[in-house]
């Protein structure tokens, strides 16, 4: 498939050039994205200054110099602002910093630090928080850290209403590159699952982002993220989204999550799910099976809308089965700030039943105090089914 790059204005002075990453698979090695991801960096021009915020991923190096190319010399940056070090938005910095001599590398204190050992640039001036830099535009530099990494950081244009976001905001898929050339429920459910999965560990400090924006008069009528679309029709309504999922209070849905090696699991997890549809929720099912693997990142995203997760998982080995540890594993680290998530923990065996208990044990140490756990040695049988819908009812 071939690379598409977009060089557009988002206002008068500042372009995003964007490049749709078609030839990955699994974002941090990890996360399925059938999807796929873009890379944002913005270039403002105005009057002596050629400001390149963040970049793109190391081997669209020679893309991004040829895009800079067909708006200005990129020997002629005089700024490079790194709001994030993270290599999907730096990895063209070496070859940024070699043509353009003459640029000064601008960011959080710690960003030098991780420039230097990430590239050796050591071309480096930082930014404090709350600092304004005059780039023929006001240009407030804001410090929010652990949106996802520590020396994470935005910038807001003033003249120009533009939060220059990186990560924050930002979505998978290749979507538009304005989000009032798209439907919104398609884009608000991209942008759950980047949440999810990248910013989601760290949501008690998006919610101090968002209320430090908010204090400091940060109103912008654009938000420009380093992956997806550009906000411009829906800045409220992504801002709420963002003040949503780092929030304690559920979503309505239900999520079931389920390893089944043989079919026991499968069919106690399809009684629940007839049970919870009858009671009128919308239940989304993920099944990792010998014909069938769900993606990850799906799950958790459906978690961000849910009120109840059912997880199904066999005995295996005396231990948790290795696959629904690792999936749960995720889950609580992802979510252990939603405590009032309620689980629904079924767990067959073939003599002796440990996975069931152990998966409850271990929702419990992260917090989770709605946890329901059923183990049964065999089939499925009608008593089997009562335990399950009667736990159900003690959760819901």
């Amino acid at each position: 498939m071939g690379i598409k790059t977009y060089i557009e204005r988002v206002t008068d002075d500042l372009y995003v050039l964007r490049v749709d990453d078609a030839n990955i698979e699994f974002f941090e090695a990890l996360w399925e994205i059938p999807e796929k991801i873009s890379y944002n960096a913005y270039l403002l021009v105005k009057e002596d200054h050629v400001v390149l915020f963040d970049g793109w991923k190391a081997e669209y190096s020679q893309l991004l110099l040829e895009s800079i190319g067909k708006v200005i010399d990129p020997r002629g940056i005089t700024e490079v602002v790194v709001h994030h070090v993270e290599p999907d938005h730096s990895g063209s910095i070496p070859e940024i910093a070699r043509v353009s001599e003459k640029a000064v590398f601008l960011g959080h204190p710690l960003a030098g630090r991780m420039l230097s050992s990430f590239y050796g640039v050591r071309r480096f001036k930082p930014l404090q928080d709350g600092a304004v830099a005059d780039f023929g535009v006001k240009a407030r530099f804001i410090h929010t850290p652990w949106l996802h990494w520590p020396e994470t950081a935005v910038t807001y244009l003033e003249d120009e209403g533009v939060l220059l976001s990186c990560d924050a905001f930002g979505s998978y898929s290749l979507p538009p590159l304005f989000d009032d050339q798209a439907d919104f429920t398609g884009l608000e459910r991209a942008a759950r699952k980047y949440f999810a999965t990248v910013i989601g560990h760290y949501a008690p400090f998006v919610s101090k982002a968002l209320e430090k924006l908010n204090k400091l008069g940060v109103r912008p009528q654009i938000i420009a993220p380093g992956h997806g679309t550009i906000w411009r029709r829906n800045v409220d309504q992504v801002l709420k989204l963002y003040a949503n999922l780092a929030g304690e209070e559920l979503g309505g849905e239900a999520t079931i999550v389920y390893v089944s090696m043989y079919g026991n699991v499968e069919s106690a997890a399809q009684l629940v799910e007839k049970a919870l549809k009858e009671r009128g929720l919308k239940v989304n099912v993920y099944k990792f099976t010998d014909k069938a693997r769900a993606s990850m990142g799906d799950v958790l995203e459906s978690i961000s809308r849910s009120k109840i997760v059912v997880v199904g998982a066999s005995t295996y080995e005396s231990e948790v089965q290795p696959l629904m540890r690792y999936l749960l594993g995720i889950i609580c680290e992802k979510f252990s700030y939603r405590k009032k998530l309620s689980f629904l923990v079924l767990s067959p065996y073939g003599w002796s039943g440990t996975g069931g208990k152990k998966l409850g044990e271990a929702l419990r140490g992260f917090g989770f105090s709605r946890v329901e756990v059923v183990e049964w040695e065999g089939r499925l049988t009608d008593d089997v089914s009562k335990r399950m819908l009667d736990a159900l009812e003690r959760v819901l």
